[in-house]
């Protein structure tokens, strides 16, 4: 299987995107037109009500997410997106913060774009929570093997823990707008100038058709939880 490890913001939402906050008195109304033509993810229900099951986040915080979704998230960017998942029957597994909100949130803001039939997984635990036992183990080793002038960032120990689990992924690429280096070299697109232009679909197009694995992380033998 196919993997499309995709952050939002600086991917698919460009950093300097704000005009969600132009919209928020519009949302309810929309919120509503979305259910009629979406069925099944209660557009309205996220917007209005105090607590939303599964999501930590304010009334006020969900309606900005959803405004985001529908002003914010770059159209052309999305179309690379689709193109690469329709193109090369990938699937997506979210690991940007975004995952926060849950995963029927998830997939219910990729459902507006017609994207949420692609949706796999996301990664396991919240940015605001300390690590997973297991991605604490992934982040330790890798922070314990890099060399000096390699670049590394704990999110890419998580894609690689995440594959450690996963052996059904036999091709992925982890697009991102931060550096996550060396766990996932060879298989990563960098979005540095703030969003999935030609030149990165061209890159992710090429990688997710790099099929070595699975990708088990080879801890040390002297490690006792190693498996």
């Amino acid at each position: 299987m196919k993997v499309i490890f995709l952050d939002i913001d600086g991917v698919i939402q460009p950093t300097w995107k704000q005009k969600r906050f132009e919209h928020l008195d519009e949302m309810d109304e929309m919120a509503k037109r979305l259910d009629a033509q979406i069925p099944g993810y209660e557009y309205y229900r996220y917007v209005t009500v105090e607590k939303y099951p599964g999501c930590v986040f304010t009334a006020y915080s969900r309606k900005c997410s959803l405004a985001a979704v529908c002003f914010d998230w770059d159209k052309d960017a999305v179309e690379y997106l689709r193109q690469v998942l329709e193109q090369h029957d990938a699937k997506i597994v979210i690991s940007s913060d975004w995952r926060d909100g849950g995963e029927f949130t998830m997939k219910s803001f990729l459902a507006i774009y017609g994207l949420d039939k692609y949706f796999y997984d996301m990664l396991e635990g919240l940015s605001y929570r300390p690590p997973t036992e297991r991605q604490a183990r992934a982040q330790k080793y890798f922070g314990s093997v890099r060399k000096e002038n390699q670049r590394y960032d704990e999110r890419a120990a998580d894609i690689r823990d995440y594959l450690d689990l996963h052996k059904e992924v036999t091709a992925y690429v982890a697009v991102d707008d931060r550096n996550l280096g060396f766990p996932v070299a060879g298989h990563f697109v960098h979005c540095s100038r703030g969003m999935i232009r030609q030149e990165e679909f061209l890159q992710m197009k090429e990688l997710i058709e790099i099929e070595d694995g699975p990708y088990p992380i080879n801890y040390p033998l002297t490690d006792e939880k190693a498996v």
